[in-house]
């Protein structure tokens, strides 16, 4: 039987009737499906806010100018927020929220109001933990930040004013991020969740309500552009924060070995596949790493399974160690990979060294700036430290540093005599390289980072 004209063009359009049908179809069902899902991932927000309202608190500081004649009494206030930790009155916070406040005023989020000491703060990480006389308090649910992936969804709350709660979301754009310089701390997670001055201190949380890292204060040199917001990952609050409430100070593991990182030259020279690890040159007798058979030559390349990013990495991961903790790692040895165990040591006071020691090891021998010698080098009506020696090959000698140079600031604060040099330096020690402003003879001024000789 032959189709017909008219058959066929019947037989077409009924096709493109079809076609058009299915279309439709397919595209009310996509509309749907999205709408179903920005709905689900909605009331998933909207619960989340919810269930936080009670733990996140707004911080109200005031600082009293007392040295300034003409302003005395003036007073200062800011304004910050908070997580509570427990039941028991412990709230969390970032040091620079209530940083040389006179009086701090905790707002729960029912109104009332309660004065706050300071537990203790934590210098590296920039936490700090203060406590008020309330009990029953709703304390926040608390997450594992090392499982946080990248792309994650995470919102950022905030409790800035007292009278209710901010919240911005975003994504988990980078975890480990390092050498920002601002608390010597090297494991910040990053979310593009922008985050408001105000609201530094709260929690930054994951969509199963959990607080996965407490917000922080970006770097200068990141200030305005927001796609960067970094907190501190809520593992690390956790410990900084038990170790505040039990004994009054920071515990900080130590492994016991002088590591370099490996540079591109090392890793061809070693026949490394990658330049990923630390690179040991010296291990300290008794230590951890002496414990666990840790040889100069070795090359860590995995802490408690985490692969090791660099050296920075390592000593943020061996610092944040609970002390006495075993722990696993895996070194490269004479190209094979080898699985090496130790108990977690901390670090001891015997380990500062001496201003002697501390300026011989960066290859500096200094002297504080007299008349004479601020006439004779050109350095009237100034004040700092005056280079007398540089080491040839030692660290100073690396950074730029030359004899003759005038040290005026050590990590933006002043310094007017070696005392004063030797404390700066020693309160990082270990913890960061070192950010100098010099002046020179000539007039000239710059910034110089000398990198220490640093132990893990």
């Amino acid at each position: 039987m032959k189709l017909t004209l008219t058959n066929i063009r019947f037989f077409l359009r009924c096709s493109l009737s079809c076609v058009l049908i299915i279309s439709i179809l397919l595209l009310t069902s996509s509309f749907f499906r999205e709408c179903l899902a920005n709905k689900v991932l909605s009331d998933t927000f909207i619960s989340i806010v919810k269930n936080t309202k009670a733990p996140v608190v707004n911080i109200h500081t005031t600082k009293i100018l007392k040295n300034n004649t003409q302003n005395r009494g003036f007073r200062i206030k800011g304004q910050g927020s908070g997580v509570v930790y427990n039941k028991k009155g412990f709230i969390v916070t970032n040091k620079h929220v209530v940083k040389d406040a006179d009086e701090i005023i905790i707002r729960l989020y029912d109104g009332s109001e309660y004065k706050a000491e300071v537990v203790g703060t934590d210098e590296r990480s920039g936490i700090a933990v203060l406590r008020i006389d309330a009990e029953d308090l709703t304390p926040a649910s608390f997450g594992n930040s090392d499982s946080l992936e990248l792309g994650e969804i995470v919102l950022a709350i905030g409790n800035p004013l007292g009278l209710g709660q901010t919240v911005t979301s975003g994504i988990i754009s980078a975890k480990g991020t390092s050498n920002l310089q601002i608390t010597g701390f090297e494991d910040f997670v990053q979310t593009d969740a922008t985050i408001n001055p105000d609201s530094y201190g709260g929690p930054l949380v994951n969509m199963n309500g959990e607080v996965v890292g407490i917000s922080t204060i970006p770097p200068k040199q990141t200030a305005g552009y927001f796609g960067i917001s970094l907190a501190v990952p809520i593992n690390v609050v956790k410990k900084a924060t038990e170790d505040l409430m039990k004994y009054g100070k920071i515990t900080r593991g130590w492994l016991g070995v002088t590591a370099q990182p490996v540079t591109r030259e090392l890793q061809k020279a070693l026949g490394l596949k990658n330049n990923l690890g630390a690179l040991v040159s010296d291990i300290e007798p008794g230590s951890s790493a002496a414990n666990a058979g840790i040889k100069s030559g070795d090359v860590i390349i995995k802490y408690n399974g985490k692969k090791i990013k660099d050296l920075l990495h390592l000593r943020s991961l061996v610092k944040g160690t609970e002390i006495n903790k075993e722990v696993e790692m895996t070194v490269l040895r004479d190209g094979k990979e080898l699985t090496l165990n130790t108990a977690i040591l901390e670090v001891t006071k015997s380990e500062i060294r001496s201003k002697n020691d501390l300026f011989q090891n960066l290859g500096l021998v200094v002297q504080n700036l007299t008349r004479k010698l601020s006439i004779t080098l050109g350095y009237e009506d100034e004040k700092g430290v005056i280079i007398t020696n540089v080491q040839q090959g030692s660290p100073a000698s690396k950074s730029g540093l030359l004899k003759g140079d005038l040290i005026v600031e050590i990590q933006h604060k002043s310094v007017t005599s070696s005392d004063e040099l030797y404390q700066a330096i020693l309160k990082i020690q270990n913890e960061e390289d070192i950010l100098m402003f010099i002046k020179r003879p000539d007039k000239a001024s710059k910034f110089i980072v000398l990198k220490q000789k640093k132990d893990v």
